[in-house]
Order: structure tokens, then sequence, then C-alpha cells
């Protein structure tokens, strides 16, 4: 094998793969059905932009890493969303969560720029 093809299989294998599950913002509440206020949907705009911000940035930090976002909804099958996620989601894991390779290491609460670099950092470490 020669160095380029070795070098591309170290880092498909290398790969970590981010899984972040969210409540769907649009299937009920701030701007679901019946809506809400217009401050309302403006914070939840702000927020969402602020999250795709977030995933930007990691992507782009660390180039082995591949950010993946679904959002949980009542209405999707469970078949939609990955088997070892849906452990999770049938289990009533408090929304957002955030799966690293497969394993659990976020609950309730979406990461801020900082505590993903610190997270994706601990398991590269570990991994090591």
């Amino acid at each position: 094998m020669d160095k380029q093809n070795k070098s591309l299989e170290e880092s498909e294998t290398n790969k970590v793969i981010v899984e972040i599950y969210e409540n769907d913002p649009f299937s009920g509440g701030c701007c679901g059905p019946g809506g809400a206020s217009i401050q309302a949907a403006r914070n939840l705009m702000k927020t969402l932009n602020e999250r795709a911000e977030i995933v930007a940035k990691i992507e782009e930090e660390f180039k082995n890493v591949e950010i993946k976002r679904d959002r949980v909804n009542p209405l999707k099958k469970l078949e939609h969303y990955p088997e070892h996620a849906r452990q999770y989601i049938t289990s009533a894991t408090p929304l957002p969560f955030v799966l690293i390779n497969g394993k659990l290491t976020v609950v309730g609460a979406f990461p801020t720029l900082e505590e993903f670099r610190k997270i994706i950092k601990e398991y590269l470490n570990s991994e090591a």
C-alpha cells in the first residue's frame, strides 16, 4: 500500500462521529402549530444560528470530526434513527443529547463551543 492510500485509510479509521439529537423546534411550542410571539421566534432563530456556528467551528477545527444533527420528533418512526441512538430516544433521555462514536457524552444541554472542544479532546485523548 502506498503512503497516500495508507494515510487516507488511517484518517477514515480515526474519524470521530459526533451525533447531536435535538428537540424539533417546529413540532409544537414556540413556532410550531399555533405559533407564538415574534420575540419567541427571534429567540429560536438566534439559538439555531448559534448552534450552527458552533458546529461549523468544531468541524473547521477538528478535521477528523464529522458532526451529524437530527431532530427528535414523535411523528418520526423509530427506524429513522440509528439503532445505537434509539435506546436513548425510547428511554426518554433528556434532549438535546450528544453521542461521540455511539457513546453518550452530553445529556440535556447543547454544549457551548468550549464544552465541545473539551469533550472532543477528552475523547481523542482516551482513544490514543
